[in-house]
């Protein structure tokens, strides 16, 4: 699975999934049980799952959006890449120009080739950064003109149809909550893809140049600098390859022989001409040290963080819960007239249910959510009839402290049930308190222990619509043995 076909895929479902929401619910949902039965092995992995029900969509109802936005994203970095290149070479070309007149100043190709190349990088580091930084935040958006990846990104914008947004979707401002992550490292990606470029070309430039004449380096500077500070600051630059590539760190011999002095034409502090082409060593080093080493990395990490944002913009895109959960529901069983799986715990006890009911046995205290359970002898009855005898009813939530819930869930947990019950009011939504709790006891109790939440509707029951809404957000968990059910008829 490469990014690109992650990006592709991207595209294309965000796409379906604007058009599908003119299709009719119960169809949309009774299609996407379907479809998610036959993916039951991945219900554990959203992105496959995604990817999957994308391509089981009519094909012909597709435009091949994001095969034209992948290819686009391809096209625009080999683009960068190759005008790095030229860049790099040409600048390379410049700073390095021999004629055999002028010797070549190590200084301004130090200063031209490597310096910046430090300074962009540190940019870079600080606008990467997780942390929002307002004088960052500020310094990115001063030199984002700047930025090749985003030049690129305008550029795409170009490209798009005025029915498809294409490449252009991913900084679409109606979805920059859940794209802007991935907008922001695509466009860091094409920026190091340049960086890398310009690397691979003024090292190919210099390395041609060097090969194929004879250079000459001095160094000279209206600055008043003695040759030893020089030789100090040269082997401060030096220092991450002095161990391995000694030869690459000037010695103060080649510093004294190679100082250049413009106002007696063509006079040395030495007459060694001869070792003026010594330099070559120490210039390559520092460019493939502080330029093309530097842009490996960020280029990887780059495309890693794409791809990381990637799956999560796919997994979040607009539509795109409410259609895991319509794909898992079939997971999850609900009291009906007659059940599609039996959920059968324990071998005894389960001969005496009626039929239509759950087949649960299960014996031990019920978790009484925000206070649900306001009729214990109704509530015990109804849970009776599927199996479920409650010893007691513990309190959790509600007014309780989230430390008091932790406590109740480890006590709990530590007695070792074969099921944990939970009884909701099946008329209050679930909110992120209980979803937390969820979590909690799933941790502390383990994986292959079923959790089963119980809507308790009082003397109404418990409506379609509650019972929906229960199943699409606990669905969203994409917990195998979370189950729920309606205690008592249905309204």
């Amino acid at each position: 699975m490469t990014h690109s076909s992650l990006l592709g895929d991207l595209i294309d479902l965000n796409e379906v999934l604007d058009a599908d929401r003119a299709n009719e619910l119960d169809a949309r949902r009774q299609r996407d049980r379907r479809i998610g039965r036959t993916l039951q092995g991945q219900r554990n992995k959203p992105i496959r799952q995604l990817r999957a029900w994308l391509h089981e969509m009519d094909r012909a109802a597709r435009r091949n959006t994001g095969t034209q936005g992948a290819r686009l994203y391809h096209t625009l970095g080999l683009a960068l890449l190759l005008a790095g290149v030229l860049t790099g070479w040409g600048l390379a070309s410049a700073v390095l120009f021999y004629d055999g007149k002028q010797p070549v100043n190590i200084v301004n190709a130090v200063v031209v080739l490597v310096l910046p190349q430090i300074l962009l990088l540190l940019v870079w580091l600080l606008t990467a950064l997780p942390v929002r930084v307002p004088l960052f935040a500020h310094l990115r958006g001063t030199f984002g003109f700047l930025n090749p990846g985003r030049l690129a990104g305008r550029l795409a914008g170009l490209f798009a149809r005025r029915e498809t947004q294409g490449l252009a979707t991913l900084w679409n401002p109606d979805n920059a909550a859940v794209l802007a992550p991935a907008a922001r490292w695509l466009f860091s990606f094409w920026s190091q893809l340049f960086a890398f470029g310009f690397n691979i070309g003024v090292l190919t430039g210099a390395v041609f140049l060097i090969t194929f004449s004879d250079m000459a380096f001095v160094w000279s500077t209206t600055l008043t600098v003695s040759n030893e500070a020089f030789q100090q600051w040269l082997t401060v630059l030096a220092v991450p390859w002095s161990e391995l590539f000694p030869q690459a760190v000037p010695d103060a011999e080649l510093i004294a022989n190679s100082r250049y002095y413009r106002f007696e034409e063509g006079s040395l502090s030495g007459g060694l001409a001869v070792e003026l082409g010594q330099w070559w060593p120490f210039l390559i080093a520092a460019i493939t040290c502080y330029g093309l080493l530097p842009r490996v990395l960020t280029l990887a990490f780059s495309w890693y963080r794409l791809r990381h944002h990637l799956r999560r913009a796919l997994c979040n895109l607009p539509g795109a819960p409410e259609l895991l959960a319509r794909m898992n529901s079939p997971l999850i069983s609900t009291l009906a007239a007659e059940p599609e799986h039996a959920m059968q715990f324990a071998a005894a006890g389960v001969a005496g249910v009626p039929h239509g009911q759950a087949q649960y046995a299960l014996r031990g205290p019920v978790v009484d959510w925000s206070g649900a359970c306001v009729e214990a002898g109704e509530v015990a009855a109804r849970l009776a009839a599927t199996g479920i005898e409650a010893q007691e009813f513990l309190p959790a939530g509600g007014r309780r402290s989230t430390e008091e819930d932790r406590e109740l869930v480890a006590a709990l947990c530590r007695s070792k049930p074969e099921g944990v019950a939970i009884l909701v009011k099946a008329w209050e939504p679930p909110m992120l308190d209980f979803l937390d709790f969820v979590r909690g006891v799933r941790r502390q109790c383990g994986h292959r222990r079923p959790v089963i939440v119980l809507l308790w509707g009082g003397s109404d029951g418990v409506s379609a619509s509650d019972r929906d809404t229960w199943q699409l957000t606990l669905g969203q968990l994409g917990d195998p043995d979370l189950h729920v059910e309606a205690v008592g008829r249905p309204a």
